[in-house]
């Protein structure tokens, strides 16, 4: 096993980052109490999201934020937890786009999930992960 370039340690740290912030968003949405103080247009949508895109949408940022971590831990799995989070993050995709149309939050989430899972699969590669 090879040492990760510096680069490795910032861009996992990014993605972890990332992926935390939208657990965060994934909590708040899950508390009734703080979707009340919302605009009413969000609190439309949250409350008409079916709940396999609720799902999808918790493994998203949630299988993002422990494949980053596993990232962080140098671990090989971190590429199957990242994949698992790309894909829910394409159906969570599928349900926000059919509400509310194409936003750049959301091609912004497909990106960097892609981005973060393309990653790992080069540091699997190169030696970086165990």
């Amino acid at each position: 096993m090879t040492k990760p370039h510096f680069s490795f340690w910032i861009i996992a740290g990014l993605g972890l980052v990332w992926n935390l912030m939208g657990c965060l968003n994934f909590i708040t949405q899950m508390n009734t109490d703080a979707v009340a103080q919302m605009p009413e247009l969000y609190q439309l949508i949250i409350a008409s999201r079916p709940f396999w895109a609720t799902l999808a949408f918790g493994l998203a940022v949630f299988g993002g934020a422990v494949g980053c971590i596993l990232l962080l831990l140098r671990r090989r799995v971190a590429t199957s937890a990242l994949l698992v989070s790309l894909l829910a993050t394409g159906i969570t995709m599928i349900q926000t786009v059919s509400v509310v149309g194409m936003a750049p939050s959301t091609i912004l989430a497909l990106l960097i999930g892609a981005a973060l899972f393309w990653y790992a699969t080069i540091a699997a590669r190169v030696g970086w992960l165990r």
